[in-house]
């Protein structure tokens, strides 16, 4: 039932209508699903490109963090092989007793570690000495054995095998020319062990400095990343406010295994992660990296926005320019109707126009100008045709009845209206003869524009009888324009119009003043017949030369008169009107400037 209602629906429509959804449809699907394809094709090689980022940038993290490793045992090792410092050492410093011999062997030790310090800007270098050192509280290059960690186990210090690696948990000490104290996290190993008394060299390095490393990591908002000993420890992080819960992340998933890749992995109450953990052995400290996978498609949803973006702007274009299209054709078609109607209705100068466009509507154009042509050539010899026929029964009804004996009879009541005094009678038969005897022009169709003027001053003198004079004829013209020749009976029912549509229907006017005036415009003449009655509307001007508008009664109507000349002349010329409804009505007729003998000739070219 939809189904048909909508065909229903689509079949009322105009073409306009019906290209543009014909053609936006198939578009806008095509676009919908070409934006469809090609945002999953983007967003997915958007989501590997941020993995392969994140790759990079974790293994760029590990890669400057084992560099920290080996750039603080390089450091260590240097202060264990020192020269100076196997010198102080072999001479048993820390055996020492007299205060003044410490405080020297504190300054040679001092300095020695100072150079170091130097030229190792980022490392922090200090010695675990015994805590009976009177410089042992030092608390800057020299620390007390008794602040050692607590979880150090000893054994594994043992100078047996050159000694064994340790790197602390988070410390807090004065580092360089700083009074402020500043959280490190460090390299201890021992280099001085006779049993009794041991000393244990620290490399440190800020904890600020590892967090600085694995904040460039985060690719995004909210992703964090942390560094965890092997003891569980959290050394350092790169978002403060995810410290709080990051030691429980890391107990609910201190299982997960060491991977080369991201893991899909949940938290209770924290949502869904991409997990990657992997240990740097030499140190014992494992980067774990977390991003949530909500800020992940995040990224993928900028994506999105852009694609939806896109298609917004594409859609009313791909609508716009249907409509531009369907336009364009349905225009061509709409004027090919309008012309086809004006044709109908008598308009025969739309053959000469030209369409350029060569394609089918073109071509549509071409075969109805063809056909029209053929059609008014059709006409033009039915209409010489009826002319023939229409000459051939007058010519038969002039054989049964005289026009002498009409004019002979009219002549006869003329005289015996004279002996009896009726001198109206005399001059209305005497206009009704002049009348007819210019109607019938004994049967030709051309006739002076002189006889034509007689005709119209003939017909209102026998009006003016109707109206008791109440008509007021002027005509304008030069004498050489008399002369010319015009077909008959083409200005006489312009002016029966003007009156019986003006004084005749009209309580109101009294008088009817009609204004002929006849110039000669180049190669044309032009008649003006104006009048001083009710007028017309625009719509009544439209319509009046659409139809007959004037009863047989009447005599011809507009349409006749211009339809005649149309087919007589051409195309070219007819009658045209200008009206304003209570200022009257001018009613213009145009034919070339020919005289008679030569507008006989001219329909026979």
């Amino acid at each position: 039932m939809s189904k048909n209602l909508i065909t229903k629906w689509f079949s009322r429509r105009s073409i306009r209508t019906k290209m543009t959804i014909s053609f936006s449809i198939p578009l806008l699907l095509i676009a919908l699903c070409l934006s469809f394809i090609s945002y999953n094709i983007i967003a997915n090689r958007f989501a590997r490109q941020i993995l392969y980022s994140a790759d990079r940038s974790y293994e760029q993290t590990i890669s400057y963090l084992q560099n920290h490793v080996q750039n603080m045992n390089y450091v260590l090792l240097l202060l264990g092989t020192n020269k100076q410092m196997q010198e102080v050492l072999s001479d048993s410093v820390f055996e020492q007793t007299e205060e003044a011999k410490q405080y020297r062997e504190y300054w040679k030790l001092d300095e020695i570690i100072a150079s170091i310090d130097l030229s190792n800007g980022l490392y922090n270098c200090a010695l675990y000495v015994p805590d009976a050192m009177l410089y042992s509280n030092n608390n800057y290059h020299f620390f007390p054995l008794s602040k050692l960690p607590d979880n150090i186990d000893w054994k594994r210090f043992s100078l047996d095998k050159g000694g064994v690696l340790y790197f602390s948990d988070i410390q807090t000490v004065l580092a360089g020319n700083s009074k402020k104290p500043e959280k490190q996290v460090a390299l201890l190993k021992m280099i001085y062990d006779t049993g009794d008394i041991q000393c244990v060299a620290r490399v440190g390095v800020a904890i600020e400095e590892l967090e600085k490393i694995l904040r460039n990591f985060d690719i995004t908002q909210k992703g964090f990343s942390y560094l965890v000993n092997s003891r569980g420890k959290i050394i350092a992080s790169s978002s403060q406010e995810e410290e709080e819960y990051i030691p429980l992340l890391e107990e609910e998933h201190k299982d997960i295994k060491e991977t080369l890749g991201w893991e899909d992995v949940h938290f209770k109450g924290n949502g869904n992660y991409l997990l990657r953990r992997q240990t740097i052995k030499e140190a014992g400290w494992t980067l774990v990296s977390m991003i949530e996978k909500a800020d992940f498609y995040h990224e993928r949803n900028v994506v999105l926005q852009v694609f939806v973006l896109f298609v917004t702007l594409i859609f009313p274009a791909i609508v716009y320019i249907s409509y531009s299209l369907a336009r364009y054709y349905s225009k061509r078609l709409t004027k090919l109707s309008s012309q086809m109607i004006q044709v109908q209705n008598g308009n025969w100068s739309l053959i000469d126009e030209v369409e350029e466009s060569e394609d089918e509507i073109g071509r549509l154009f071409d075969q109805f100008k063809y056909m029209t042509k053929e059609l008014r050539i059709l006409m033009l010899n039915q209409y010489r045709l009826g002319q023939s026929v229409k000459s051939a029964e007058l010519r038969a009804l002039q054989a049964q009845i005289n026009p002498h004996f009409l004019y002979n009879t009219l002549d006869l009541i003329n005289w015996e209206a004279r002996d009896h005094g009726a001198e109206e009678i005399v001059t209305i038969v005497q206009s009704l003869s002049k009348f007819y005897r210019i109607s019938l022009n004994k049967g030709r169709q051309i006739v002076k524009i002189a006889d034509e003027i007689e005709h119209i001053k003939a017909y209102v003198k026998i009006e003016n009888y109707h109206f008791e004079n109440a008509i007021f004829l002027n005509i304008d013209a030069n004498s050489d324009i008399l002369e010319l020749g015009c077909i008959n009976i083409i200005l006489q029912p312009l002016v029966e119009n003007a009156i019986m549509h003006g004084i005749a229907k009209s309580n109101t006017i009294k008088e009817c003043h009609i204004n002929i005036e006849i110039v000669r415009e180049a190669e044309d003449i032009v008649f003006h017949i104006s009048d001083d009655g009710r007028g017309m509307t625009e719509e009544q001007l439209s319509q009046i030369l659409q139809k007959n508008t004037t009863k047989a009664a009447h005599g011809y109507g507009a349409q006749n008169i211009n339809f005649r000349i149309k087919l007589y002349y051409g195309e070219a010329y007819g009658i045209s009107y200008k009206s304003n409804p209570g200022e009257g009505t001018c009613v213009t007729v145009r034919i070339p400037a020919l005289t008679v003998e030569e507008a006989e000739q001219y329909n026979t070219k």
